[in-house]
């Protein structure tokens, strides 16, 4: 009976796994530089609709796209109590006044394993003014 060696297989795919781990978790792909928030200016109407924000990452690459919640993406308002906002960039007018809304996103994914998961990145943001009126 013969018996085939698994150590160099075995170490060759750890390897492979580790690698493609590395590159998922942020290893060497460019970095959120800032975040542009559509429209930098809106008006909206208390009690009535929505005003729809979008958030567009520029990235050091020189290239930019449209961030979601997938990149880690959260919204939110200067004043809760004026308007709201949902994690897809809905905002809703409650009462009279102005606000700002931020949008922020992880720069660079980083993340350490201990007794959980963390995001351990710099925090990129960008504002636009809502008017409730």
């Amino acid at each position: 009976m013969k018996y085939v060696r698994f150590a160099p297989i075995v170490s060759v795919l750890a390897l492979i796994v580790s690698a493609a781990l590395l590159a998922g978790c942020g290893a060497g792909h460019p970095t959120i530089r800032s975040i542009t928030v559509s429209p930098q200016k809106a008006n909206g109407t208390v009690n009535s609709g929505t005003v729809v924000f979008t958030a567009e990452g520029n990235f050091t690459d020189n290239t930019s796209r449209q961030l979601t919640i997938a990149d880690g993406l959260s919204w939110k308002t200067s004043n809760n109590v004026v308007a709201t906002i949902d994690d897809a960039g809905a905002a809703s007018c409650k009462s009279l006044g102005t606000v700002t809304v931020t949008a922020t996103a992880p720069q660079n994914l980083t993340v350490t394993v201990g007794s959980g998961i963390n995001n351990t990145s710099t925090d990129i943001s960008g504002t636009a003014q809502l008017i409730c009126q």
